[in-house]
């Protein structure tokens, strides 16, 4: 019998980024106007097909933005392989906090010592791009962050479009075996 592999994922970024509707669009292709907060965590999961063909599902966890969060926010990080951090590309403040806290926290409990880069592969994704006329952050801005904190890549999506959506999960996800392979 063949052993299921998973992969847990965590989503991290402020508030009202909408780390839970790129979730509700890729695993059940659906977008809600209204927002709706995350209380601590929501895990969902769905199985994505890698390009060798083999099969991983992705246990993804969303974990609440908010301040009050944080102290608990580490608790979740335990054991994650994937993190994907997401910004809005109309709220400046969204693509600089990522460094400081999120990026800062996930460092701090799943970071390897001895090693460059942590055991945890990353990716940048930039939400809400089909807000055209209310872009506030430049795509080099989003490069750079993504260059600093080691991401394997940077991606511009929209969950209301279904724009990128599944290829922000599936390159996040491809990433992990192309790291093991090297």
């Amino acid at each position: 019998m063949k052993q299921k592999l998973v992969l847990k994922l965590v989503l991290l970024g402020d508030p009202g980024v909408g780390k839970t509707s790129l979730i509700s669009q890729f695993v059940h292709a659906r977008f809600r106007h209204s927002y709706q907060l995350t209380v601590g965590l929501d895990i969902s999961s769905k199985q994505v097909k890698l390009n060798d063909g083999r099969t991983v599902t992705l246990s993804i966890n969303d974990i609440g933005g908010q301040a009050r969060f944080a102290a608990i926010r580490h608790m979740f990080f335990k054991g994650a392989h994937l993190a994907m951090f997401v910004y809005d590309v109309t709220r400046t403040e969204t693509l600089t906090n990522i460094l400081d806290p999120w990026y800062k926290e996930l460092m701090e409990f799943c970071s390897q010592p001895g090693k460059a880069r942590s055991a945890i592969q990353t990716i940048l994704v930039g939400n809400k791009s089909d807000l055209e006329d209310y872009i506030m952050v430049d795509e080099e801005e989003g490069l750079q962050l993504a260059e600093k904190i080691n991401a394997n890549e940077h991606i511009l999506a929209s969950a209301k479009e279904n724009i990128k959506v599944d290829d922000a999960f599936k390159t996040l996800a491809q990433s992990f075996f192309d790291e093991v392979q090297q």
